[in-house]
């Protein structure tokens, strides 16, 4: 069963990303279970990028809706907003979180101007909780 977006509540269409499915609304963003944004991060972390792409990367903080409370599209519960590498997200403790669109790269980037993040040794034991 399609797990429903929760701005639209329209189905989402499940892809990949790496080794992880995830489901996708287009043009609203996308649902991480449990787990999947630790699991996407790390496969970040060890990707090749060219030398040059980090010489001009600047800390992104997208915009954040502090007056929207989503429901998480499993249990209904209101999810909380909780602040993750510049990224506002919308996160429900049992079973994932909401990235509005664009805010997925923007944690990816933000994670790649944390000296310790491409050698390991940044991975934080509060973190595992997305």
């Amino acid at each position: 069963m399609a797990v429903p977006c929760p701005i639209t509540g329209a189905p989402m269409l499940t892809e990949k990303v790496g080794e992880v499915t995830i489901d996708r609304s287009p043009g609203h963003g996308i649902w991480l279970d449990s787990g999947e944004l630790y699991l996407i991060t790390e496969d970040a972390r060890h990707a090749e990028l060219p030398f040059w792409a980090d010489l001009f990367r600047r800390e992104q903080s997208p915009p954040v809706d502090t007056g929207r409370r989503l429901a998480c599209p499993h249990c209904g519960q209101t999810m909380s907003l909780e602040s993750f590498e510049g990224v506002t997200l919308d996160w429900c403790k049992k079973h994932g979180v909401w990235l509005d669109a664009g805010e997925l790269e923007a944690i990816l980037n933000n994670l790649r101007l944390e000296p310790g993040y491409l050698r390991g040794v940044a991975l934080r034991l509060s973190d595992m909780r997305f």
